[in-house]
């Protein structure tokens, strides 16, 4: 399993079509704040827009999120590192995906939608 630091390729619309079939996966961002988390959920919305994936991205703010996490298939972590293995924690118990990204990939991701999307992607067989 992922957690950080991948370059995934990216993917084409009609690949990603073929990866999620009838599949729709609900993606919360969470950060400190929800500033920096709305960046990137604008960029996945975005994604999903350009490619035709049926992903949907919400921002949250870390600490917010206990009530709402069960709604979503996988969580970004951007900017949240010292939080990482309380959030690990609730998401193994829920079944739901987490992935951290650091930095310089945050910020390549809010810049790049359909990157955005095979980011997701990559944690979805």
């Amino acid at each position: 399993e992922r957690t950080e630091q991948s370059n995934p390729e990216k993917v084409s619309n009609k690949e990603v079509v073929t990866k999620l079939g009838n599949k729709s996966i609900n993606v919360l961002v969470l950060c400190a704040g929800a500033g920096t988390s709305a960046m990137l959920a604008n960029a996945i919305t975005e994604g999903a827009k350009e490619t035709g994936a049926t992903i949907s991205a919400s921002a949250g703010a870390y600490g917010s999120h206990y009530e709402i996490m069960k709604n979503f298939d996988i969580i970004l972590a951007p900017q949240v590192n010292s939080f990482y293995e309380d959030i690990k924690k609730d998401t193994d118990a829920l079944g739901i995906k987490l992935a951290a990204t650091k930095g310089a990939e945050y910020i390549k991701l809010t810049r790049d939608p359909k990157g955005a999307i095979s980011f997701v992607l990559s944690y979805f067989d």
